[in-house]
């Protein structure tokens, strides 16, 4: 797996989309977890966990790498996750800046799965998550830096709420509320 130095990634961000997962989290009760984000893009809104695809790294083990660093869980609840993580469809976002650059316009290719907790994995996770928020030293400081605070909603207080979830993430908020629904028929 290769990880580009930063200037490589700006000069690849200028030319090239970037494929990116998110991980739509959805509890017992149906809610799925955001994170409000503290860098670009997307910053100051409650965006999904997720992050970028690196060059040779095969899409599962990107999904738990990026649950194991994003979500704070073990490599083999990450890689448990991963295995059982479903598709939802593939996006485009398009965002006017970078996570290195104010001026630099972002294209991301976005694989998002969805993922349904039972009661011991929520809770689990919900366990895991505060001490994301804690100080940490070393190279994973940036990633957890990313998110000051998570919460669990659903598409239903999402509308009603003074801060909605970014744009971007409305359609998994639709797409989990018809997979529910799917599911009590």
């Amino acid at each position: 797996m290769i990880v580009p130095t930063q200037t490589e990634f700006h000069n690849a961000m200028q030319a090239l989309p970037l494929v990116s997962v998110d991980w739509v989290v959805v509890d017992v009760d149906g809610r799925v977890l955001t994170g409000w984000r503290e860098n670009a893009p997307a910053r100051h809104c409650w965006f999904t966990p997720g992050g970028r695809i690196r060059k040779g790294e095969p899409l599962q083990a990107a999904l738990a790498r990026v649950a194991a660093v994003e979500l704070g869980v073990d490599d083999a609840t990450a890689q448990a996750w991963a295995g059982r993580a479903r598709l939802m469809g593939v996006w485009d976002h398009f965002y006017p800046d970078s996570a290195f650059c104010a001026n630099t316009p972002t294209h991301y290719v976005n694989l998002p799965h969805c993922l349904v907790l039972d009661a011991a994995e929520s809770v689990v996770l919900k366990l895991a998550l505060p001490g994301k928020l804690q100080a940490v030293d070393g190279p994973q400081a940036a990633y957890l830096a990313q998110h000051g605070a998570w919460r669990w909603l659903s598409p239903a207080e999402d509308a009603a709420h003074e801060q909605p979830a970014h744009a971007y993430v409305q359609p998994y908020l639709r797409w989990v509320a018809e997979l529910i629904q799917r599911s009590v028929r």
